[in-house]
């Protein structure tokens, strides 16, 4: 049984860090986020998932208008619900539900819900500049990142380019990295790949001020 993940050194204050950085910035970027042998298995899973043929082409636009444009968004994706469940994919909600209740009491955002897939970019894929959250739907809170490419090296590209204010800044998506941000004020992409690029991109969802709203 794997073992339940906590973030290094002091695990509360690195959460509490992140709610900080949220709160002042509007984004988080943390190192060596979780153990090496919690993200070697999401790894394994997200790279056995692309080997078998189960991540589909991701799409565009909202439910009943989507379009698959890789020239747009080049990702392959399978959400965590449609996985079959493990001991690894456990143990990575669990570290997530302690982040969403830190956010919740430090940041009182009222998220309810984590949504999240594995998602797989082949060389010469990117994602073009966007944000998050659908403008007819507010429910998509805080969006988070979490890369698993242990091979990662400079040059091999698909960083994620966040768009600040004060400038551009690139992300390496090196294993173990996480990047947590809000999801309907900060625009950014993903460079294109040099070499496959695997994450797990996930959103916290706050509750619907309208309980029909979906």
């Amino acid at each position: 049984m794997m073992m339940m993940p906590e973030f290094p050194a002091a695990a509360v204050d690195r959460l509490v860090h992140v709610a900080d950085c949220l709160a002042l910035q509007g984004w988080s970027i943390t190192e060596s986020a979780l153990p090496a042998e919690l993200l070697g298995e999401l790894e394994h899973n997200c790279r056995s998932l692309w080997a078998s043929a189960a991540l589909k082409p991701a799409a565009v636009g909202r439910s009943g208008e989507q379009l698959v444009l890789p020239q747009v968004r080049g990702d392959h994706i399978r959400w965590l619900d449609d996985c079959p469940p493990c001991d690894a994919t456990t143990a990575y909600l669990e570290a997530m539900d302690r982040l969403r209740e830190t956010l919740n009491r430090t940041l009182f955002l009222g998220l309810d819900s984590f949504e999240t897939h594995y998602a797989l970019y082949p060389p010469g894929a990117g994602y073009q500049r966007h944000v998050d959250r659908f403008k007819d739907n507010p429910l998509r809170t805080v969006s988070v990142v979490l890369y698993l490419n242990s091979q990662w090296q400079p040059g091999d590209g698909g960083e994620l380019r966040l768009h600040l204010p004060e400038g551009c800044i690139d992300v390496p998506p090196r294993a173990g990295t996480l990047a947590v941000f809000m999801s309907d004020s900060l625009p950014h992409e993903v460079l294109q790949a040099q070499r496959e690029r695997a994450s797990l991109v996930g959103w916290f969802r706050r509750r619907p001020d309208n309980p029909l709203l979906l």
